[in-house]
């Protein structure tokens, strides 16, 4: 009781001592340059908290450092910008993002019957090593000649259509069915493959509770309708989601970068990060590891090169700026104008997007059934076993939710940022910055400790050019921050006593 009424006095303090330096920055900077410069601020501390929510998620909750957060923010902003340029590469790679998705979450199903076999103790040893290089074979199989590249450069093609009757020539680099059928299926043979190694054959000290099969059929079945849809329209979909209007288009762009998010946040989670729970300092050099192969695999396919895309029709109109909200929304223009000062609407759609997912993950971790197992989950791992519930099967939840929400920021940054292979580095070491001042595990930590970043760094940034300072000394704010945070309180403004 005594430490809660502490914590309390302190943020009345932290919160009085915020107004304080508002107040005091707004008469010294004036009206204008105050306004544009909080606007700017607290669009920086919108996209730092869409990081630092799924570092949160998965550094505070699961004691998991992935160092790869940043490369999962960069590629959902490539996810994102390829769907809404030219969206083949995306169609042409869904079928093989499903069908290994598909072969993994058969794991509920095959565990149970795959811990009770009796294998002698080394085939237990060598059978999932043996079983990983099988799946890695069949992988390789699967993309044979597979022009992935000639999907990649689909984007470059100029993504305009100026008469509905006469749809893009050329946009599409599909392979044909007689010779693309083989893929999935080698693919849904690696991800079994994968889902047996995972699964320990006949490593009995493990606990694998048999739930009623239909529950666990509900996935599987879901993903391999998907699959056969993706299969069968891969090659029109492309030319159907170009002739859409734009703000549609985004919107399903913003929806592609997420679910990859949590395809791709599942996979490497049940891959690669549950063999290793046992072993944290693993995880990070894996996850180290995983942030340069990424990097390397998005230079492959689209060239170290700085890409920009296009803002949909909602925020390009160039002209007046809009007065009201409602004259933007109607107007589609690209800035509105707030008591005097001209600001991209853009950017106030990453503010609103940043406030929603805070809304949405406060509501996921406290209002609902699934909020509370994670929470009990991490916790007492074991207690939440022994009710019947799957606590790996948690783990990838929070995982691929983590993720997700860092693809998610990708996006969201894509139409106003430079789309390059290294645009994750900065946004990720940001992500750490605020979780550590709002506190391991705290997600209401890590939207205030955002805030408080994006703000200082962007009157950081205003007065290094007022002044004519070095910019390193913006930059060095958001660490100077971190370090007067932690000498006051090492856990954090949020963080609790283990």
């Amino acid at each position: 009781m005594k430490q809660l009424k502490r914590n309390k006095i302190g943020l009345y303090i932290g919160i009085a001592a915020a107004l304080i330096v508002l107040v005091a920055l707004y008469a010294v900077t004036g009206q204008e340059a105050f306004i544009r410069t909080t606007l700017s601020g607290l669009t920086l501390g919108s996209l730092f908290f869409l990081v630092a929510a799924g570092l949160t998620l998965i550094f505070g909750l699961m004691d998991v450092l992935n160092f790869a957060h940043g490369a999962m923010f960069m590629l959902g902003a490539y996810i994102g910008w390829q769907f809404y340029t030219n969206p083949t590469f995306i169609f042409g790679m869904l079928p093989a993002v499903l069908s290994l998705s598909f072969g993994l979450l058969l794991i509920p199903l095959i565990k149970p019957y795959l811990i009770a076999l009796n294998l002698s103790e080394k085939l237990q040893k060598n059978l999932p090593k043996l079983l990983y290089v099988l799946a890695a074979l069949a992988a390789l199989v699967a993309f044979w000649q597979f022009d992935i590249l000639g999907l990649a450069k689909t984007a470059m093609v100029a993504a305009t259509v100026t008469n509905v009757g006469n749809p893009l020539a050329e946009i599409s680099a599909q392979e044909p069915m007689a010779r693309f059928w083989i893929r999935p299926l080698m693919l849904v043979i690696s991800g079994l493959l994968l889902a047996v190694a995972v699964s320990k054959p006949g490593d009995k000290s493990q606990f694998a509770p048999r739930e009623k099969i239909g529950k666990n059929l509900i996935l599987p079945i879901v993903l391999l309708v998907s699959l056969i849809v993706s299969i069968l329209v891969r090659e029109q979909a492309p030319q159907i989601v170009l002739l859409m209007n734009g703000n549609l288009r985004f919107a399903l762009s913003i929806v592609a970068a997420v679910l990859f998010g949590i395809l791709f946040g599942a996979i490497i989670e049940i891959t690669m990060i549950r063999p290793l729970y046992i072993r944290p300092f693993f995880i990070v050099l894996m996850t180290l590891g995983l942030s340069f192969v990424i990097r390397e695999l998005v230079q492959l396919l689209w060239d170290p090169l700085a890409y920009q895309m296009s803002r949909p029709p909602l925020f390009a109109t160039v002209g007046k700026a809009a007065t009201s909200v409602g004259e933007w929304l109607r107007t589609g223009s690209s800035t509105i104008n707030i008591s005097g000062v001209i600001f991209p609407t853009y950017r106030l759609f990453v503010i609103l997007l940043g406030v929603v997912m805070f809304i949405f993950v406060t509501v996921l971790m406290t209002r609902t059934r699934m909020g509370m197992i994670i929470r009990a989950g991490v916790q007492d791992p074991q207690m939440v076993e022994a009710l019947g519930i799957n606590v790996k099967q948690v783990f990838t939840l929070v995982f691929a939710l983590g993720v997700a929400l860092a693809a998610l920021g990708g996006i969201g940054a894509a139409p106003f940022l430079p789309i390059n292979p290294l645009m994750g580095d900065t946004y990720q070491m940001q992500g750490f910055i605020t979780v550590v001042i709002g506190g391991m595990g705290s997600y209401v930590g890590a939207f205030v400790g955002a805030l408080i970043l994006g703000m200082a760094r962007a009157f950081g940034d205003y007065y290094a050019l007022k002044l004519s300072l070095s910019p390193a000394i913006a930059e060095a704010s958001t660490v100077i921050i971190m370090i007067i945070v932690l000498l006051i309180k090492p856990r954090g403004l949020f963080g609790k006593k283990e």
